[in-house]
């Protein structure tokens, strides 16, 4: 199930959930929560007004599709290509004078024949705080924050000071140095976990994560959850049918390597039964917390059952925090969640700009990667049996000096916490800054696009937010936007997901805004949007009026079904709710 987005509107709207529940429900919840809700309800019946008993249905736009061109259309398109064309000459010509030698696997990506002529990435000249600088003489906004990787900005001064210096001292990859000392005590200390290692890559932390797995267990299987994204190793990478098989996921992987892998439908309740039942032969189950392509799945109370059963059957649980580690709050989203899983893997963040890799957890799975300890003055010697690793760059001291750098200064402005729940408005902390005015910046646009009819929105996550196309997945409405953008002053990413840092002002942030804003009017204004009506009926209005208050007393029970799995599932469902987005 997909929590709290369009898919919990429309069992609200289609009255899964009894009208006096969701009263209930929606009562319990904060004027944000409770203004986001009523977006998505606003986006899937047309109401644009759905409080003290007044509602009015309006017509709700859709993006056009590259295959409902008409001339007018493709006459702007032309305007905008020679206009584009001469925006950023000299990157255009970059492309066919390189890419017979440059590979790029990103190249084709979201690739539309219609617009072939505008697909592609600007060269960069230098980079610096919020911003980016093309070899056309551009400066744009980047709030594609390295995908992911930027938390304070371009060019940070503690980053660069501390490369420097390591490479002052020289980069020997062999042996020690006390800089890696003190950056995997202090990766310990902000995460929680009593271990930590030092990978080349998060592809790679999350493949010796499962080996970990597999060696504590003697066991094959890894059950991980469609729509998430561990990286390129084949241990992981599979999709699912449509009757729950596991297949490869493309050319070049091998359907052996598929078979070990059981593919689960994410947030769903019978996920948890098919992991009780099979957990004799789980080695561990490997989940997105928050999956960085579909923000608005945050199953948490799932996410608690699903440690329960970890627990109860001895599977190791993991986190790929690759996204939301170090970014949304020290632990990432186990932090936020209160969930502790037994092994996490990290990337991005922690690399301060320079690629790296960690899988961080308890001892008890992290001794098998080096025996455990032991001491020199007694008979001790590694208690645990070992399970392959290996890399020439994974200690690089340029990569770990610039993660001491990172690490230290998280750690220096997490010392302002005061009631920090990291969304706190009156907490100094990195990340209540930074997560808040993501919100507001998010709740601004949101707003915009209901207002306008706009099937858009934005999922975030705490500094992590991603545009969304309500009734598409990637047309040349949404391409077109992204190109606007550019030329409007702001630097995305065609990827999708989305980052402020700490270097954004609040000027950028209402350029960005604006940047929006100007983009999308001029592809309303082009007829890039068309009316599509939507018939909404009184009685599928859920908030129509003013909720009166009641006895602060714990939701009641969804009325009682003899199947217990669907009780299970709506169980889920209303603690999810409640739960929205905290």
């Amino acid at each position: 199930m997909q929590t709290l987005d369009t898919e919990i509107a429309e069992k609200i709207i289609s009255k899964k959930i009894e009208k006096k529940e969701a009263m209930r429900i929606f009562d319990g919840l904060s004027e944000t929560e409770k203004q986001q809700l009523i977006s998505q309800i606003k986006s899937l019946t047309g109401i644009t007004d759905v409080t003290n008993g007044n509602f009015s249905s309006s017509k709700r736009l859709k993006p056009l599709d590259q295959r409902d061109l008409e001339d007018h259309h493709r006459e702007f398109i032309q305007k905008l290509t020679e206009k584009y064309e001469k925006f950023v000459p000299k990157s255009k010509a970059n492309v066919p004078k390189h890419h017979f030698h440059f590979v790029d696997q990103r190249r084709n990506f979201h690739l539309i024949k219609e617009i072939k002529q505008l697909h592609f990435q600007v060269t960069y000249e230098k980079a610096e705080g919020a911003y980016v600088y093309d070899i056309d003489g551009n400066k744009y906004i980047d709030i594609s924050g390295d995908m992911g990787v930027n938390i304070f900005g371009h060019k940070a001064p503690m980053i660069v000071d501390a490369v420097k210096a390591a490479l002052d001292r020289g980069i020997p990859l062999a042996g020690y140095s006390e800089t890696i000392h003190n950056a995997t005590q202090i990766i310990s200390e902000l995460t929680g976990h009593d271990r930590v290692l030092y990978t080349q890559s998060g592809t790679e932390a999350v493949m010796v994560a499962t080996r970990i797995a597999r060696a504590a267990t003697n066991r094959k299987k890894i059950a991980l959850f469609e729509g998430a994204y561990h990286g390129l190793s084949d241990v992981v990478m599979a999709m699912r049918d449509m009757q729950g098989n596991s297949l490869a996921a493309g050319p070049g992987m091998l359907q052996e390597f598929a078979d070990q892998i059981i593919v689960l439908k994410y947030g769903d309740e019978e996920s948890l039964d098919i992991i009780e039942a099979r957990a004799d032969e789980i080695a561990g189950v490997l989940v997105e917390p928050v999956q960085s392509r579909h923000i608005y799945n945050k199953p948490v109370e799932f996410l608690k059952e699903l440690r329960n059963i970890t627990i109860e059957k001895d599977i190791p649980l993991i986190f790929d925090e690759m996204i939301t580690g170090f970014r949304v709050s020290p632990k990432g989203a186990q932090g936020i969640f209160n969930i502790t899983p037994d092994i996490s893997t990290y990337g991005k963040i922690p690399g301060g700009g320079l690629p790296t890799g960690l899988v961080a957890g308890s001892q008890k799975y992290m001794d098998l990667i080096d025996g455990g300890t032991w001491e020199f003055n007694d008979d001790s010697m590694p208690k645990s049996k070992r399970v392959g690793m290996g890399g020439t760059h994974s200690q690089n001291p340029l990569k770990v000096a610039s993660s001491y750098a990172t690490m230290k200064e998280i750690k220096k402005r997490l010392e302002k916490r005061d009631n920090c729940n990291y969304y706190s408005h009156t907490c100094e902390c990195l990340y209540c800054k930074l997560n808040t005015r993501t919100m507001r910046m998010v709740e601004e646009l949101n707003q915009y696009f209901v207002e306008h009819n706009l099937p858009i929105t934005i999922d975030f996550f705490g500094s992590l937010f991603r545009f969304r196309y309500i009734d598409s997945y990637w047309g040349i409405t949404e391409a077109l936007m992204f190109i606007l953008m550019r030329m409007n002053g702001v630097e995305t990413n065609i990827q999708g997901n989305c980052f402020l840092t700490t270097a954004h002002t609040d000027e950028d942030i209402r350029n960005v805004i604006n940047a929006v804003k100007k983009s999308l009017q001029t592809l309303m204004d082009e007829g890039f949007f068309y009316e599509a009506p939507v018939e909404a009926k009184k009685e599928e209005a859920v908030f129509v009026e003013t909720p009166k208050p009641v006895e602060n007393k714990s939701i009641s029970k969804i009325d009682q079904t003899t199947d217990s799995q669907m009780q299970k599932l709506k169980d889920l469902l209303v603690r999810d709710l409640k739960r929205f987005n905290q």
